[in-house]
């Protein structure tokens, strides 16, 4: 969640070159890439709001970075480049805005077009993936289900789970996601404000806001598939990210990138994009 907080201190400036390097090149992609179309989200109204995380910098910088992946695999492999994309996981979905994004986008639909509209005319497009979102909060559940289906998004296709991160699906779907979703709670509070399962469940992430992401890594890394499997999450510079990446790559052999970063107000979002180079072993 975006929050209005300090720009980062001194403690959290990257530690070597080539992170800094890494994030500098991240905030050029951000500025190059083209600003993705926010599937409609017309069926919600304040009260939903109310009781789920309303759209923000965050969701829109991560659409934007999927989107960016999405663009340069239609442009290197054509239409079928996103065939190979199965089955897709979001972990706290709130709305469920960059799963239904997702899911439109490998459809081959733009806009507001919803599936119907473009079945004649794109015959390339990827309808066998199945996504998957999870989330701690019963109105997230029910709030993404609803922008599923208002954007066209079959039940078949689209599997919504009420649960603690990806708990429950961790068994099922073991080595099998191609692409994870996570805009997780970063925002530094008290650790005894995490873990509830209203709306504040969105944003408050302990201790350097790394209480839910500490959690979530090793979750991750047990479900992207191997070799192509892909992670997209949000950080801000509190959660110490190159710390992240370090822990990542030498417990999990998951490699972390700084991949989009933006200023937003008085913090700076990156979307740290994440990729196996081994098979996950259990420790």
């Amino acid at each position: 969640m975006a929050e209005h907080h300090p720009l980062r201190t001194a403690d959290q400036e990257p530690k070597t070159a080539e992170f800094a390097s890494l994030n500098a090149a991240a905030e050029r992609r951000a500025k190059e890439c083209r600003s993705a179309v926010m599937p409609s989200l017309k069926h919600l109204n304040f009260r939903d709001y109310d009781r789920v995380y309303e759209p923000s910098d965050d969701t829109y910088l991560l659409i934007d970075a999927i989107g960016y992946d999405v663009d340069a695999m239609e442009q290197s492999e054509g239409d079928d480049g996103n065939s190979n994309i199965l089955q897709t996981i979001e972990i706290g979905c709130g709305t469920g805005t960059p799963t239904v994004y997702l899911a439109k986008r490998i459809r081959g639909i733009r806009g507001d077009e919803k599936e119907s509209s473009v079945e004649e005319s794109s015959s390339n497009t990827n309808k066998n993936c199945v996504h998957y979102v999870t989330d701690i909060n019963p109105d997230a559940i029910r709030i993404a289900k609803a922008t599923a289906e208002s954007n066209g998004i079959s039940t078949e296709h689209f599997q919504a789970v009420q649960c603690d991160l990806a708990s429950q699906l961790i068994e099922k779907m073991d080595g099998k996601v191609d692409v994870l979703i996570f805009n997780p709670p970063y925002v530094p509070t008290p650790d005894d404000e995490v873990g509830s399962s209203g709306i504040e469940a969105s944003w408050a992430g302990g201790s350097n806001g790394r209480v839910v992401i500490d959690r979530a890594l090793p979750q991750i890394a047990r479900l992207l598939a191997f070799p192509n499997g892909v992670a997209y999450m949000v950080t801000v510079d509190d959660n110490y990210p190159e710390q992240i990446s370090q822990t990542m790559d030498e417990l999990y052999g998951i490699k972390v990138v700084p991949w989009l970063r933006r200023r937003a107000h008085n913090e700076y979002l990156t979307i740290q994009r994440m990729t196996p180079t081994r098979p996950f072993q259990e420790d």
